[in-house]
């Protein structure tokens, strides 16, 4: 069986009904399949889903954004962070590369700065209402690449580019 390209819809909420996040109704998430693109939990049961199909699908952590991990709290010194003003909310990359940890500060305590590198939806249950607008099969060139080329993406082709891929 081919690994498909899949572009789906969305709303988010987590078990008090919340809505935590939503796709934009006129731009569905489009992702290759076994990519790591989108949490495991959801990409099983959207695979599972036919084109036009809505559902609900119910993510648990380890199937998600996994577990709080206390080990991912630490507490630094107000001067290693690169702005003056730091409130309970903000977010910090830890390093000046796309890998770098996204930490979110927790506490304020004078000169002691409390950041929290779990995901903020670590041991959340999540609940999905999914809608499946397109599947189709992956071309060579995106299963090389490890992702989709789509004309919105501005990626291979898209944008404007016309002609050979920039992806690395």
């Amino acid at each position: 069986m081919s690994r498909q390209v899949v572009s789906f819809l969305y709303t988010l909420k987590n078990k008090e009904g919340e809505v935590l996040d939503q796709s934009n109704p006129d731009s569905p998430i489009t992702y290759l399949e076994g990519g790591g693109m989108i949490i495991e939990g959801l990409e099983a049961a959207l695979a599972k889903m036919e084109v036009g199909e809505q559902g609900k699908v119910e993510v648990r952590p380890e199937h998600g954004y996994g577990f709080r991990d206390e080990s991912q709290i630490d507490v630094v010194s107000r001067e290693k962070l690169p702005v003056d003003e730091v409130n309970v909310g903000d977010y910090f990359q830890t390093g000046p590369d796309q890998s770098a940890a996204i930490v979110r500060v927790i506490k304020v305590e004078g000169d002691d700065i409390t950041l929290d590198a779990n995901h903020p939806l670590a041991g959340v249950d999540l609940f999905f209402d999914a809608q499946v607008v397109e599947k189709r099969d992956a071309t060579e060139e995106e299963l090389s690449h490890g992702h989709p080329h789509t004309e919105a993406s501005g990626c291979c082709g898209g944008g404007g580019n016309s002609g050979g891929c920039g992806c690395a």
